[in-house]
């Protein structure tokens, strides 16, 4: 019973190293981001590009092309022309992601899952909480000893047949 325990053991330390990945990271990443907000299909008639900042904690089990992201993010959008006014949007997306396997130093992945949002717009008093999905994709890739990513998203958020889309682009420091 020893033995056998002692060469699972040892087969499972040495997997790492015949397969060419001897790197076992930390599996959790927080990252700080920030870009561009562009306003899509109908969404684009009503507002101007914008912004968006936040911070994404993934967890990833090491060796694993799967993971989860989750992220918290806030935008802003002015109307466009004689509308006058802007939007925030204060959001939270779950995502699960999948790491292409990829020989280089450079990682894409896929991500996507739900996404909650709480608008705020300043032309009205109040504001409101609608449920919707991102979809996208990125690079993860170090800059010397800094670990960074690019991100690009598909985000739709809708309440009552109305929908609120963007294309977030995104560049971020992971820690």
């Amino acid at each position: 019973m020893k033995i056998r325990t002692a060469v699972l053991l040892a087969f499972a330390t040495m997997a790492p190293l015949a397969s060419g990945r001897a790197q076992i990271s930390n599996p959790l990443k927080f990252t700080l981001f920030g870009g561009a907000a562009l306003p899509v299909g109908d969404t684009q008639d009503f507002y101007n590009t914008g912004y968006t900042v936040g911070g994404a904690l993934d967890f990833r089990v090491p060796l694993s092309p799967v993971g989860i992201r989750g992220e918290l993010t806030y935008s802003g959008f002015d109307a466009k022309g004689a509308l006058g006014g802007s939007t925030k949007d204060l959001g939270v997306n779950a995502n699960l992601v999948y790491w292409l396997q990829n020989p280089t130093p450079a990682k894409p992945y896929i991500a996507g899952g739900p996404s909650w949002s709480r608008y705020t717009f300043s032309d009205v008093s109040g504001s409101d909480n609608a449920w919707g999905f991102n979809l996208g994709g990125g690079l993860q890739f170090a800059l010397g000893d800094l670990g960074t990513r690019l991100d690009v998203r598909y985000r739709r958020i809708s309440k009552e047949g109305d929908a609120f889309s963007v294309i977030p682009i995104t560049f971020g420091i992971t820690f």
